[in-house]
């Protein structure tokens, strides 16, 4: 027997409110089950695919939560919670000028601007729109001056500003308000670690361990600041994160801040070495380890009928492939690729690599397997004169000339070049380094 319209709304309406009472509940996978129901029974109502997008954002599917509430406000222009809701899911999808829009909608529909302040400071502060960040957070300080999120936010985007020292009091501020703030502590000690002020950062460090905070990563932080033993690489993680969010900067930042010159300096080496082997393009494949945005690739191109690439930076490769240089790029850590690619090359190239790396053993040996007899290594390293690799305070690893050849001479790879000088500079200063060149030995690994 068909139901009545009035006994599918009374059963869309039990289906809602038990939708409702499960989501208070945290069981969001029942909810969305219920909220589904309820649609099925009154298809395209507003406030059920609003919170049908809700249930669907807390178990983190953003692109099914967005549909949702696409559909919501298509139904009720009005509606500004699902506006505000739909921020989130563009945000969680990385489309930071969507979620922005429609965060404002929110306000402009009828929403309390405190409800989406943070959500429109975030936006900002991923758009790099800086100043317009700052604004929102004062007014956001202004009248809730105990907000410890608040103030980590306006710690944060007073940095990206270039106002270190201000940022310090913000940070100092969230974590007064909120000690058991983990991340506070945690941005709180890298500025303290930028500014030099290494025993204040190492306490900071410790106490962001002692609430929570990734523990290879701060005692990494750790071992930076305090000189411990350092641990052998950052945590990938990290690494990853770092140059994920790097990559839309990285070239212009490196090449006209920094001064970077690293990869022209190896060009012209490994060009001085290739210049005796016969052919417009001397190595029939290369390897550009680290390859980030491709910074390397028009210098070593010309010089390979092929050029693979392999970096742990999604968005970085992206960045690389755009440039329509590269055969193959991967996406891993390069120590693991060297030790299982089937490919073999007559060239393998690493500049500014090595900085993230302490021991290189595991990598010469890698470059070792897939370097065809007589093939070239060229690659850049922060120099030292310590006797083993140092874990700088800049989080960056230093290797020493003697360390290098005991290496080389280890892996059959024998020196055949260098080159001494300032790599960039940071904060300022010239960072001094050695870039090398190294030829596999005629025999083969």
């Amino acid at each position: 027997m068909t139901a009545t319209p009035d006994e599918r709304f009374e059963r869309a309406r039990a289906a809602f409110l038990a939708g409702l009472q499960a989501l208070q509940a945290g069981r969001d996978a029942d909810a969305e089950a219920a909220f589904e129901q309820s649609l099925a029974l009154m298809p395209g109502r507003p406030s059920t695919l609003m919170n049908l997008g809700v249930a669907r954002l807390h178990q983190g599917r953003a692109e099914a939560a967005l549909q949702a509430l696409d559909a919501a406000v298509a139904a009720d222009p009005g509606l500004a919670d699902a506006w505000g809701h739909r921020g989130v899911a563009l945000a969680a999808l990385a489309r930071h000028a969507d979620a922005l829009a429609s965060f404002e909608r929110a306000v402009a529909s009828g929403a309390a601007p405190d409800t989406v302040a943070m959500h429109r400071l975030l936006a900002l502060g991923n758009l790099r729109r800086y100043d317009e960040a700052l604004q929102v957070a004062d007014e956001l300080l202004s009248r809730h001056p105990g907000d410890a999120e608040a103030w980590l936010q306006h710690g944060r985007t007073l940095h990206c500003l270039g106002r270190a020292r201000d940022a310090v009091e913000s940070y100092r501020h969230a974590v007064t308000l909120a000690p058991a703030l983990a991340e506070g502590w945690s941005l709180y000690g890298q500025l303290l670690k930028e500014l030099g002020r290494r025993e204040d950062a190492a306490w900071a460090f410790e106490q962001a361990l002692a609430q929570g905070a990734e523990p290879e990563l701060h005692r990494w932080f750790l071992a930076a600041v305090r000189g411990d033993e350092a641990p052998p690489q950052p945590p990938a993680s990290y690494v990853e994160r770092l140059f994920d969010a790097y990559a839309d900067d990285f070239d212009e930042h490196l090449q006209q801040r920094l001064h970077y010159r690293t990869p022209q300096v190896l060009a012209e080496m490994v060009t001085a070495a290739a210049a005796g082997r016969a052919g417009g393009r001397p190595f029939a494949a290369a390897l550009d380890l680290g390859c980030g945005t491709g910074l390397v690739a028009p210098l070593q191109a010309p010089l390979a009928q092929a050029l693979d690439g392999v970096d742990l930076s999604a968005a970085m490769l992206a960045k690389a492939r755009a440039l329509g240089l590269y055969r193959e790029l991967v996406h891993g850590d390069i120590t693991a690729h060297l030790q299982a690619t089937a490919q073999r090359y007559q060239l393998v190239v690493a500049a500014d690599v090595f900085v993230y790396l302490g021991p290189l053993d595991a990598v010469f040996a890698g470059v070792r397997r897939v370097l065809e007899p007589g093939g070239l290594f060229a690659f850049s390293v922060e120099a030292t004169p310590e006797p083993r690799p140092v874990l700088r305070n800049s989080l960056r690893y230093a290797h020493g000339e003697a360390y290098l050849r005991d290496l080389a001479a280890a892996h059959g790879l024998h020196w055949q070049a260098q080159r001494s000088g300032t790599l960039r500079e940071d904060q300022e200063r010239p960072i001094e380094g050695l870039c090398v060149l190294l030829a596999a030995s005629a025999q083969a690994a």
